[in-house]
């Protein structure tokens, strides 16, 4: 059978060795790509709890600047049913972004103290490992960030 120039007959056809050789090398290259493609997962998933966390420090200081009065448990419980409407945990989508609870991976704890009008804002990721702490005081605020100190 011929095409053109080409006579298919004479092409050489791939053995099972040749395509064992190629399978091989292509897991060869997925295998020293793959931990430089996990570092950078977790890096992005670090870095939307951080954009997450400042939305909330946003969305906290503006709420204690409408109502100088309302306590620091009302105004984190507020905030925190508004926001988990909208914010997904990066590692767990069935989990809430924002818990009162013991820390869980991936999602931000969130404590208060109603005396010292002072919330604190802590996040795990799945090895846990502590990625991000805010503590909220108007009108400062201060926050640690693991991933800060490494990227630098």
């Amino acid at each position: 059978m011929k095409l053109g120039n080409i006579d298919f007959c004479k092409i050489k056809k791939i053995t099972l060795i040749e395509i064992i050789v190629l399978s091989l090398l292509f897991i060869a290259i997925g295998i020293y790509y793959s931990p430089h493609f996990i570092t950078k997962q977790d890096v992005l998933k670090a870095a939307k709890i951080k954009s997450d966390n400042a939305i909330y420090t946003a969305r906290v200081l503006e709420e204690f600047a409408k109502n100088k009065n309302e306590k620091a448990s009302t105004v984190a419980k507020k905030v925190s049913e508004k926001l988990n409407q909208i914010a997904k945990n990066p590692y767990d989508k069935k989990a809430p972004a924002y818990t009162f609870e013991s820390e869980c991976k991936g999602c931000t704890c969130v404590s208060y103290d109603d005396n010292a009008q002072m919330i604190v804002l802590t996040t795990f990721n799945k090895k846990n490992e502590l990625i991000l702490r805010t503590v909220i005081k108007p009108p400062s605020f201060v926050v640690y960030s693991k991933f800060d100190k490494e990227n630098k």
